[in-house]
């Protein structure tokens, strides 16, 4: 018999010696110390994640030379159909954190080629900041706009390495709508 069982089952014999108003007022008290229901516990974790700024950023592994092949692959694409839809996709500060604003049909566009909607965007964002920073003479020091997502020094090599592809690939059509 653990230890925790005998405390709780000899507390137990004392409240039901003492009568039923002492039982009630110590089941109370004890039930304050109970572990909640599944269902409370299931509720107090979706009111803690609401209140955490999740963005597409978050939690992902930088960039791969391999990814951004492939994303520069269907970026005309994505572009074309995105002003021929008047969809939007651009940067965005939510929450005073940089993130990534798309359509549900945006989203769905991009898995059909084979991606997840939310690494797609990751992968834009962040090579689009690294463009700037490549362009601003590859100062990661300097202020930088607040819907900018960060990026690592190995995104900035691929930047430079691929840099006439992604500029190529960003100009076969206008600029999405912002």
């Amino acid at each position: 018999m653990n230890n925790g069982y005998f405390i709780l089952s000899a507390l137990w014999r004392r409240i039901f010696r003492a009568g039923p108003a002492s039982a009630a007022v110590l089941a109370a008290a004890l039930s304050l110390l109970a572990v909640p229901a599944p269902e409370a516990l299931a509720a107090r974790a979706a009111q803690k994640k609401a209140v955490q700024v999740t963005t597409i950023y978050d939690n992902q592994p930088p960039v791969t030379d391999k990814e951004l092949v492939g994303f520069l692959e269907i970026l005309p694409r994505f572009r074309a159909w995105a002003k021929e839809n008047k969809e939007e996709a651009h940067p965005v500060l939510r929450n005073g954190k940089a993130d990534f604003l798309y359509s549900p049909q945006a989203a769905e566009w991009v898995r059909a080629q084979g991606w997840d909607p939310v690494r797609f965007f990751c992968v834009m964002g962040r090579m689009a900041a690294a463009l700037v920073i490549v362009e601003e003479g590859n100062d990661m020091s300097g202020t930088r706009p607040r819907d900018m997502p960060g990026v690592t020094e190995e995104e900035l090599a691929l930047a430079r390495r691929h840099l006439g592809t992604m500029l190529k690939a960003g100009g076969n059509a206008p600029p999405i709508n912002r």
